[in-house]
């Protein structure tokens, strides 16, 4: 169906046009504006805004031209300048998708502190709704004690991650300062924002308590024992573990590509580290693999065992070791790098 062709006015004011008896405006958007206005097909505004009826006297249609035009500014600028409009303009932008991959995923976590209920003007509204402006540090920390307390009444400690979701909303921030032209300020608010104080490790795993573990760990996924072994002699995080291919199996040892601080490096060979993989292989000896490179630790196919699976298991493991009275006995894979089994 082709579009109505619109009717000039007497009115010199441009993408003012005549429709229906009426007087109305119709701009066609810039790419700001599109952000946060409707739009259709052909990047003009819709609906249009009616400014008067045919036969107004001129001065009325352009008293509601400007006012129209004012409109449309206050309202770019309100839904512009939020904290979820400048969170999701980040998590777009070359900076952000230059992270690493782990970086990337966990911002979808940490960014759900956007979705903190917060009054607005006497609202009920959430954190992304608010305008930066109107951002301040007492209010921030005001939400990260009752995120805190939301956390550790469902279990958790909840330190790191009201840590990680206040670093993550700060650093957004900051590249709106920089790359976002008329943001409303010129300076980061969360600028030197007290985090709260993390605990360093002061627990370490002792070799009952590390064959204890890996004894029950057999029963919930045969994999899981060896993942525990190799993260512990590759002093590797969890999902860097499940990074490894069989390419990476060398003759000095084994490639390991670390995603967090210290550098990619080849392990070399042991004794013991050759039996954890011989023990990893074992697993799918019989396993027809259709995945070129597969995973040392792997599915039945040769894919990867995702980081999400990894914590799902270790989450039923520490249930299970609770519900037979061993719960101060666990320990998860962060307290291998410390711990000597």
């Amino acid at each position: 169906m082709t579009r109505p062709r619109r009717i000039k006015t007497a009115y010199n004011i441009r993408y003012v046009h005549e429709a229906n008896g009426r007087i109305v405006y119709r701009p066609h958007l810039t790419s700001a504006e599109k952000e946060v206005l409707p739009y259709d097909s052909g990047g003009f505004l819709r609906p249009p805004i009616a400014l008067g009826r045919v036969g107004d006297p001129p001065d009325d249609i352009y008293a509601a031209y400007l006012k129209a035009r004012e409109s449309m500014r206050l309202q770019s600028v309100h839904r512009r300048n939020t904290l979820g409009w400048i969170v999701e303009r980040y998590m777009d932008s070359r900076e952000f998708c230059s992270l690493a991959t782990k970086s990337q995923h966990m911002a979808d976590t940490l960014k759900r502190i956007l979705d903190h209920p917060l009054k607005i003007n006497g609202a009920d509204s959430t954190l992304a709704a608010l305008q930066i402006r109107s951002l301040n540090q007492p209010l921030l920390h005001h939400i990260a004690e009752k995120r805190l307390s939301d956390y550790q009444e469902r279990g958790r400690k909840g330190v790191v991650m009201v840590n990680r979701e206040t670093t993550f909303l700060s650093t957004a921030i900051s590249w709106a300062v920089n790359f976002v032209p008329d943001l409303g300020v010129t300076a980061n608010p969360l600028t030197r924002f007290k985090k709260y104080k993390e605990e360093a490790v002061s627990r370490y795993v002792t070799d009952a308590e590390y064959h204890t573990q890996m004894e029950i760990a057999a029963t919930i996924r045969a994999w899981l024992p060896p993942l525990f072994e190799l993260t512990y002699l590759l002093a590797t995080r969890g999902c860097e573990t499940l990074d490894i291919r069989l390419s990476d199996l060398t003759e000095e040892g084994i490639r390991t590509r670390r995603t967090k601080g210290s550098r990619s490096n080849i392990i070399l060979w042991s004794d013991r580290l050759r039996a954890a993989v011989a023990a990893a292989r074992a697993l799918h000896q019989k396993d027809k693999q259709t995945v070129r490179d597969p995973y040392l630790l792997c599915k039945r196919n040769g894919e990867a065992i995702s980081t999400e699976g990894m914590n799902t298991y270790m989450q039923t493991l520490k249930q299970h070791m609770e519900a037979n009275e061993l719960g101060e006995v666990y320990w998860n894979l962060h307290l291998l790098t410390s711990s000597p089994p």
